[in-house]
């Protein structure tokens, strides 16, 4: 095989329109893209995930979009194993690969290597959720802050899923995940190059302005219907439902929030996401940052090529 292309990778907070450059990009050159987000890789979830409409589908298909139930885990592990596979195959056929997402931490895992986690303990689990239920999250998250607080750090005090894996981990291993991530193996892609462009907003109160109109464009489009009807079809606890959007408007079925805080609330939680999908860039170190309303960025990325 010849000379290696180099792997392309667009990132930056959520609604920074990095799939339309993805999609010039691909007009440009021989190229395939790679969704990098943990909600869109969902079926049945489209709206709520912001996945490109159909007709841009069919023109300008996305790997790993749509490939599993609402209702199963995916993990970083399960995005870094599938994610290879699909740059290899690209590779043999002398096409560039575009990574396009939000996904920070799957980013991260590609760059930098993945530690080989301990697969989850039923046991452990149990334990971990019979103290949940006695105790209360708080409780937990306590305990997370004294074992690992570098993981503490970085986790929101309300998400369970993580908190909860951050302290099975420990209770394994004995270890926080920073020691885990410490022995973890470096350049995993070898000595490949990587350009990575960073798309972010520049007027930040616009754009949460802008934030508020996609969310309400999502319900007009029937969020609040697709919520129902994976609530019905399988649980108000599966994982999709636990992502920002899908939340709120659970909420707002079970008559916890009117129409105004579910939209209101949405908008802040999508803006937090955003702010802290920026707090990435710093790990991940990117070629070049571009502002959303930048007209050269093709032209820039271009050059880079």
């Amino acid at each position: 095989m010849s000379k290696l292309n180099p792997i392309i990778s667009i990132y930056g907070p959520t609604n920074s329109g990095k799939t339309a450059i993805a999609i010039e990009l691909v007009k440009n050159f021989s190229a395939e893209i790679i969704s990098v987000d943990s909600v869109q890789v969902y079926k049945q979830a489209s709206i709520g995930s912001n996945k490109p409409e159909k007709k841009i589908l069919e023109k300008y298909p996305h790997h790993l979009l749509d490939c599993i139930e609402p209702d199963k885990t995916y993990s970083v592990g399960s995005f870094k194993k599938d994610v290879l596979k699909i740059i290899s195959k690209n590779d043999h056929q002398n096409k560039n690969s575009i990574l396009v997402g939000g996904t920070m931490m799957y980013f991260y895992s590609l760059f930098n290597g993945l530690t080989n986690l301990p697969e989850q303990d039923s046991k452990i689990r149990k334990k971990l959720d019979q103290q949940e239920n006695k105790l209360g999250l708080k409780y937990l998250y306590t305990e997370l802050k004294k074992v690992d607080p570098v993981s503490a750090a970085r986790i929101h005090e309300n998400d369970k899923q993580r908190i909860k894996r951050a302290l099975e981990i420990f209770l394994i291993t004995g270890k926080s995940m920073d020691q885990l991530n410490a022995s973890r193996p470096k350049d995993i892609l070898g000595e490949r190059k990587f350009l990575s462009f960073a798309i972010i907003p520049e007027d930040r109160k616009k754009f949460k302005g802008d934030l508020k109109i996609r969310f309400e464009n999502m319900i007009s489009a029937g969020l609040i219907e697709e919520t129902e009807m994976l609530m019905n079809k399988f649980s108000k606890d599966i994982p999709v439902l636990k992502a920002v959007g899908y939340k709120q408007v659970v909420e707002f079925l079970e008559n916890n929030l009117s129409r105004a805080e579910m939209i209101e609330r949405a908008t802040d939680a999508n803006y937090q996401l955003a702010k802290r999908q920026m707090t990435w860039l710093n790990k991940l170190n990117p070629t070049e940052t571009f502002f959303c309303n930048q007209s050269n960025i093709i032209i820039k990325i271009l050059s880079y090529l």
